[in-house]
């Protein structure tokens, strides 16, 4: 089975939302969109979702790097974790790190981040976190927010061109695409070389999903989403019948 197969329709409505949502911005070329929803479905697996950030010891340890005995002192308590690990950076009051924790289609984390890419998206998510939960259009315009602004990140610091393109538009294969998305999501300070590096040792395994993953994405989403025929039908309707009426005026004005 494929992994398109595998989603339900809330998840294929949600990748048709992202996709209408990544063209109205500017986003045509396939292997970006794909890439996009590659490394969203490692992400959310296209449903906007609050970070679960109920974390056993060992995994705080491997996640956070966190002092066994601090992971230990953590463990189970989410709001102390997210408050510990994200409280007092990038925006966020010391007791704000789980109130601005991961949510939407790409857990965006950050009171900083909820004010640059709400603003870049023009919605008020910083007063409203939960609407990157509530509102897929809300989450698909923020994420694709996020990610143009990363690739131009990537292209002004010279590494995306390590990624074969010198634009958003200007992949050439799923692969590269993919890397680069990746590399926009971790962060754009991030080396090139740690990130082509996950191909081969991805300890979270976020990478190996998203490359598994690009091919299905980009066969799908070059087949037009499907919709309701009767739109389309009334709108060439409307047409034949205007030029009728117009051939008809123009022809009644010739005699």
């Amino acid at each position: 089975m494929s992994y398109i197969d595998s989603l339900n329709s809330q998840q294929k409505a949600n990748i048709a939302i992202i996709k209408d949502e990544a063209l109205k911005a500017g986003i045509t070329n396939p292997y970006s969109i794909a890439a996009m929803l590659a490394i969203v479905s490692k992400e959310s697996n296209f449903v906007p979702i609050n970070e679960n950030l109920n974390y056993s010891a060992p995994r705080l340890q491997q996640v956070f790097k966190l002092s066994a005995a601090r992971a230990k002192e953590l463990a189970g308590k989410p709001v102390e974790i997210g408050n510990a690990v994200y409280g007092g950076r990038y925006g966020n009051g010391s007791n704000e790190g789980y109130k601005y924790r991961g949510r939407g289609f790409n857990q965006l984390t950050f009171k900083g981040n909820y004010d640059t890419y709400g603003k870049l998206a023009n919605v008020d998510i910083v007063s409203n976190p939960d609407s990157l939960n509530n509102n897929p259009k809300v989450a698909a315009k923020v994420m694709i927010a996020y990610n143009k602004a990363n690739i131009n990140r990537l292209a002004s610091k010279g590494k995306l061109k390590e990624y074969n393109a010198s634009n958003i538009n200007d992949f050439k294969n799923e692969t590269d695409a993919t890397l680069a998305f990746y590399h926009a999501t971790a962060g754009a300070d991030k080396d090139v070389s740690y990130i082509k590096g996950l191909q081969t040792k991805d300890g979270l395994g976020g990478m190996k999903k998203a490359m598994n993953r690009v091919k299905d994405l980009y066969d799908y989403t070059l087949v037009t989403v499907k919709k309701n025929p009767l739109p389309t039908i009334i709108i060439t309707t409307l047409i034949v019948v205007s030029l009728y009426a117009l051939i008809k005026n123009r022809n009644k004005i010739l005699k």
